[in-house]
Order: structure tokens, then C-alpha cells, then sequence
């Protein structure tokens, strides 16, 4: 016959849970922090990079230029801010806020996930792929 749980016992229990819950999301965050560099194709077709660099909840973006090309270009070589958020178990959301900072430059979101201790993927709002290596 199954003994019943006390009232205290089931409290401490919930409280336990519950603390172990609310630490999750801090335990995640250090495989995310760092400096990394993204890689993908436009939609042009282009091959781009980004260095991102990452602390906690917070960091910036900064498209590089491509030889050649984008040397008038406001919104390439310059750090936007970004915003990470929980994005579930080994993912996590990321929003660079670059209309903040120049008007007219896009705002980006990224759904990532963890790989490897080296490598997040995933992809932008649009669909296109994307994959950080960290540096």
C-alpha cells in the first residue's frame, strides 16, 4: 500500500523542480557566448559572412564586406545589436536590430541550434540557411 506524501515533502519537491527549470535557461547560455562567424548565400546567390560575437543575452552583428563591393554600403562592416532568446533544449533565437542603429538597414531572426561546442545552425526567418563557427 502506497504511503501518502506530506504536504511538506510534496512542496519541497515542486520547489526543487521548479528551481531546476528557472536554471536551465542560464546553463544553455554559455554555449552560445563567444565569438563566432556565420556563414551563408543570399538571396542573390552571394556568399556572406558576419562576425557575431555573443555574452549572455546580448551581442553584435556586423556583416563583412565583400572584396570589391559593398564600400558604400551603411549597413556592411558596422556592429548592430543583437538579442538572443530561448529557443528550446540546444536552441536558441537570435534578433540582430540593425534598424536601431542605421535607418534602413534590415533586421534579422535566426532560429539556431548547437552542433557541436563549435558549430550552431540553422536558419533566418526567410529560410536560408545558416551555420557559426566559433572563432
Amino acid at each position: 500500500m502506497a504511503r501518502p506524501v506530506s504536504h511538506c515533502a510534496l512542496r519541497t519537491g515542486v520547489l526543487l523542480f521548479a528551481m531546476a527549470l528557472a536554471g536551465l535557461p542560464v546553463l544553455a547560455e554559455p554555449a552560445f557566448d563567444g565569438e563566432w562567424t556565420a556563414s551563408y548565400t543570399s538571396g542573390g546567390g552571394n556568399a556572406r559572412e558576419a562576425d557575431v560575437r555573443i555574452a549572455g543575452r546580448e551581442g553584435t552583428w556586423a556583416l563583412r564586406a565583400r572584396p570589391g563591393k559593398d564600400k558604400k554600403d551603411p549597413c556592411v562592416g558596422r556592429p548592430f545589436p543583437l538579442v538572443l532568446s530561448d529557443g528550446g533544449p540546444g536552441a536558441a533565437v537570435l534578433r540582430v536590430e540593425a534598424s536601431a542603429t542605421v535607418s534602413g538597414c534590415d533586421d534579422r531572426r535566426l532560429n539556431l541550434k548547437v552542433v557541436d561546442a563549435k558549430t550552431l545552425a540553422g536558419e533566418f526567418s526567410n529560410g536560408t540557411a545558416v551555420t557559426l563557427t566559433r572563432r
